[in-house]
């Protein structure tokens, strides 16, 4: 056969390419203002002709989903999420946008402090520090999406930000993370991507089970995402983490309540990391409610109410409901519980003023902190 014949022979029909188009155009859904609209047997039809998103650690992540990873500070979220990173990083690029650990810092978590030996990750693991030259001259929730954007037109489909503390400085005001969100579920749309997000909890109840309500600026932010997993600490051990689904679109939790995943946090050699152990049940991990442990909360609020701090601020610190705080401080006044520790001596400057009539304590100085630093992990 001639090579004029193959090039005819493969060359693209003008019509039956015109047609290919019609066809395309008449299937596709039909605009009505800004949604596109088709029946619910059509949208399932389309979605069958595509492939199933692939699943990543243990069933734990969905492609092309927004997933949180929270936890209290100290907990191993950062280094489990570079454990998810390098798993995925074993097939496809990820990178891991690093708002708040230095390289050093992260260099040493990964070198064996007798050998000098370095842990080797997969090259298709990436690391991205923000430009601290940049960070006074730019809106930081901003830079980051369009960093994002521009990774994922260079084929960079997995993202891993930590943390959104930093990104949105105002995360507790929750109004600022939910328009991040928002814009971050456009990119995802628009590029395809799987994103992971690294969020943070306030101190909390360590008898209660970890909830949706426990993610920081949750009640709107949750709604947004796919998926969030809770990372707790085991009251049998302090080096025993648990990985918990408090959310997940993608059918049964694969981690729910019963069925949490047991890790332990330890450095192997060049490595630290959480080494998983088993499955478990969370009720088994949770501090037990007994009359010692109620007398330790007793003592602590005790302690912090007589270093000035509102039923507010002890409830920040702790984690108990204020509800819980108030009535066993007036248990702890009929048991006749006094302070262990020294209270809080006047200044001239007079940080603190009582309000009278109530047991609320105004705060009218703090001393200058960075809102976003999660002394994390």
């Amino acid at each position: 056969m001639s090579e004029d014949k193959k090039v005819q022979e493969t060359a693209v029909n003008p019509v039956e390419a015109i047609r290919g188009a019609v066809k395309k155009a008449r299937s596709a859904p039909r605009r009505l203002g800004r949604l596109k609209l088709q029946t619910a047997n059509k949208w399932i039809e389309d979605a069958k002709a595509q492939p199933d998103p692939e699943h990543f650690y243990h069933g734990m992540f969905v492609e092309g989903e927004i997933t949180v990873v929270f936890s209290a500070p100290n907990s191993g979220k950062s280094l489990f999420c570079i454990q998810v990173a390098e798993s995925i990083a074993r097939t496809r690029k990820v990178v891991i946008v690093d708002c708040e650990q230095s390289s050093k810092q992260f260099q040493k978590r990964y070198t064996n402090d007798d050998t000098g030996s370095t842990h080797l990750f997969p090259e298709n693991l990436l690391r991205a520090e923000v430009d601290s030259e940049l960070l006074d001259t730019v809106d930081q929730d901003q830079a980051i999406l369009d960093s994002v954007s521009q990774a994922a037109k260079e084929g960079i489909k997995d993202v891993i930000i930590d943390n959104i503390s930093f990104v949105c400085i105002d995360t507790e005001k929750s109004q600022t993370s939910v328009e991040f969100m928002r814009k971050m579920i456009k990119l995802k749309k628009k590029f395809g991507l799987t994103i992971i997000i690294v969020a943070h909890t306030p101190k909390r109840d360590p008898s209660r089970p970890l909830l949706q309500t426990d993610l920081s600026g949750s009640s709107k932010l949750m709604a947004l995402i796919d998926a969030a997993i809770a990372i707790g600490v085991s009251s049998q051990d302090p080096h025993i983490r648990y990985a918990k689904h408090v959310k997940f679109r993608s059918g049964e939790y694969p981690c729910p309540a019963d069925h949490v995943a047991l890790y332990r946090l330890e450095k192997v050699d060049n490595y630290t990391q959480l080494v998983f152990l088993d499955y478990g049940d969370e009720k088994d991990h949770l501090r037990e409610k007994n009359a010692l442990t109620e007398m330790e909360d007793m003592q602590e609020f005790v302690n912090l109410k007589a270093k000035g701090m509102s039923l507010k601020e002890i409830s920040e610190e702790t984690g108990f409901a204020k509800t819980t705080i108030h009535r066993k401080l007036k248990k702890a006044a009929e048991m006749g519980v006094v302070p262990t520790e020294a209270p809080a001596t006047e200044s001239t400057d007079e940080p603190f003023r009582s309000t009278q009539g109530t047991d609320q304590v105004e705060q009218l100085e703090r001393p200058n902190r960075l809102p976003f630093k999660d002394e994390e992990d």
